[in-house]
């Protein structure tokens, strides 16, 4: 008994150190916070829905961060609840807490391994507000034909324009209004309405304050 017990807790502890997944489509807590993002997976023959990728989002803070491994699947919005603060995304993490060089991209059944994407590295840190969404965009993974004899290349990059932030909460929302959608998810997107509204109306302004032409260098 005392064994098993020791082996749960070594269990749980390296877990924490690799980073947990959040919880998924659950109804707003007090002082909770939420994330959403989406996901594309392009093959040379097109797009396809049958993919998965991790990512972490982690907290400042050194010990006292919160570290999240975030699942990315294909084809799906997912909405995340994470603790308020300041995040960035960052390469996962093993099982002893040090970050892995390899970012792993499967896709149809095949798996892709590629250094961390740069792109997301450079990405400027996220600040999350109690009761409020963050939509961070679109993770994408696209595979292209190499020369013969050569493996395929695999790019990762996070579309967060403007417009394909606005069409993840866009889809979201309509997601909500789907009977066919299970009643967990409905009932979850609908408590998080407002929040999910008021991400669209500050995407909505970002839009508006776009230039229409670019200025002549």
């Amino acid at each position: 008994m005392r064994k098993s017990l020791l082996l749960a807790a070594c269990a749980a502890a390296l877990s924490s150190c690799r980073g947990t997944i959040p919880d998924r489509n659950a109804p707003p807590e007090q002082a909770i916070a939420a994330i959403l993002i989406g996901s594309r997976f392009i093959l040379p023959t097109g797009e396809t829905l049958d993919g998965l990728m991790h990512v972490n989002f982690e907290s400042e803070g050194g010990r006292r961060a919160e570290v999240y491994r975030l699942p990315v699947p294909g084809g799906e919005n997912l909405l995340y609840l994470v603790e308020p603060g300041i995040y960035r995304l960052a390469p996962t993490r093993s099982l002893f807490g040090f970050y892995q060089e390899q970012f792993k991209v499967v896709i149809d059944g095949r798996t892709y391994r590629l250094p961390f994407p740069r792109d997301l590295l450079r990405q400027p840190p996220y600040a999350v507000r109690a009761s409020k969404i963050v939509a961070l965009g679109v993770l994408e993974a696209r595979v292209t034909k190499a020369m013969p004899g050569q493996p395929p290349l695999v790019r990762v990059r996070l579309d967060d324009s403007v417009e394909s932030r606005r069409k993840v909460v866009q889809s979201t929302i309509r997601d909500m209004m789907d009977p066919h959608r299970a009643s967990e998810a409905r009932e979850s997107a609908i408590s998080w309405s407002r929040a999910i509204q008021n991400t669209l109306m500050e995407i909505l302004s970002e839009e508006e304050k776009k230039p229409l032409f670019k200025s002549a260098p």
